[in-house]
């Protein structure tokens, strides 16, 4: 299993040859590799951009708190808890900030920084998810945070047109991140002028034919329906 892992030592000797100690370190990272590249403390935290759509146009849900201004405003997210899922934590951390249930789209990408004069660094990880219910972009509302702070928070939405330099240093790469991925999902014209002919035309085959026999108006399948969330 290591032997394409740089950097491990895969050649234990015998048993003979070394002690306990030695045996449980063979196929341990190089210790000072380690020491060097993970000098700095470690911070592994979620985000997420909250996608809803009024009118045809794309909205994502900030905050500000107004407990701790000077963190300006901010799109939902927090430290992922040890032995927590990346994508669960971000769905708790979401709900604690914003008080919206949502769920996973898709990750949209991951920055990186360090602060060595802090002996710090971070790495975050930014998944899209999308609220569970109708969301109403026109109003601001008030939320207490879930969490053990209690900040008194303002949440509201921002048009995704609308130059994202209002946020919290670093976190406008995340809004670019959406951005792209809007422009790599949008459907071609043509594209989606054909699926739905094709769409509409399996829906006449289906109302025009009874699997039991003959042809009806009205078809309906034996299957149960499937409710989409």
């Amino acid at each position: 299993m290591y032997e394409d892992l740089e950097g491990y030592d895969t050649q234990i000797p015998d048993d003979g040859e070394l002690e306990e100690t030695t045996k449980n370190q063979a196929l341990r990272p190089n210790a000072q590799a380690i020491n060097k590249k993970f000098k700095l403390k470690h911070v592994f935290r979620g985000g997420a951009v909250v996608w809803t759509k009024h009118n045809g146009q794309d909205y994502y849900s900030v905050f500000r708190s107004k407990s701790r201004p000077n963190r300006g405003v901010q799109i939902p997210g927090g430290r992922i808890e040890r032995n927590e899922n990346p994508a669960e934590g971000i769905i708790r951390e979401v709900f604690e900030e914003t008080g919206i249930e949502t769920k996973i789209i898709c990750p949209l990408g991951m920055i990186y920084f360090e602060n060595p004069d802090d002996n710090y660094s971070s790495l975050q990880i930014y998944y899209l998810v999308r609220p569970t219910k109708h969301m109403d972009v026109r109003s601001k509302w008030q939320f207490v945070d879930k969490d053990h702070t209690h900040q008194e928070l303002e949440c509201w939405f921002e048009p995704i047109d609308k130059e994202p330099t209002f946020l919290a240093a670093g976190q406008s790469e995340v809004i670019y991140m959406f951005r792209q991925w809007l422009d790599e999902h949008k459907k071609d014209p043509e594209e989606s002028s054909s699926n739905n002919k094709n769409r509409s035309m399996d829906k006449k085959k289906r109302n025009r034919f009874n699997p039991k026999g003959g042809y009806k108006s009205n078809y309906k399948s034996d299957q149960p329906s499937i409710e989409l969330n």
